[in-house]
């Protein structure tokens, strides 16, 4: 199979304060780009194995997204708008959360202020608490969802359901 050399990229994980790290090579010689982040499958993540700048960039297209249908439909009926959120926005939301899913409360907040926001702009809920909307709409939040994928995962490993990589 031949390679594209350009594709590569080298990473090193953790504290390496006073270890000269040294390139990879090619079959052919060439040296291996050192990255601090590499982009895998869409999923973002620097060298310490953290996920910010994958969640910054996925709040802001969640953002622009939530805007531009907005924009575009008229409708705030429930069924087109929660049709159009779990299509365009929640897909994204969600996508690999079991790899990136965030620990800290303000990338909580950010990726559920997503979900808030829109549920608001439906026809007879804007003046519902989040709660209270999610409730209604018989949604879960965004964390809560995580957190099930999680578990679910971790039984279907232990069940020998899935491959435990």
């Amino acid at each position: 199979m031949k390679f594209n050399e350009n594709k590569f990229e080298q990473m090193s994980h953790g504290e390496a304060k006073n270890i000269k790290i040294e390139p990879y090579k090619t079959q052919l010689g060439n040296e291996i780009k050192i990255g601090e982040t590499v982009r895998d499958l869409g999923v973002i993540a620097n060298n310490n194995l953290l996920f910010r700048e994958h969640i910054d960039d996925i709040v802001t297209s969640s953002k622009i997204m939530s805007g531009v249908l907005l924009r575009t439909f008229s409708t705030r009926q429930e069924e087109p708008m929660m049709r159009m959120f779990n299509s365009y926005i929640k897909s994204k939301l969600e996508y690999c959360s079991l790899v990136w899913s965030p620990w800290q409360q303000n990338e909580i907040n950010k990726l559920e202020r997503i979900q808030k926001n829109f549920t608001s702009k439906i026809y007879g809920l804007d003046q519902l608490d989040y709660h209270q909307r999610l409730k209604k709409l018989n949604l879960y939040s965004l964390e809560r969802r995580r957190e099930r994928y999680m578990i679910i995962n971790a039984w279907q490993q232990i069940e020998g359901l899935i491959e435990n990589v």
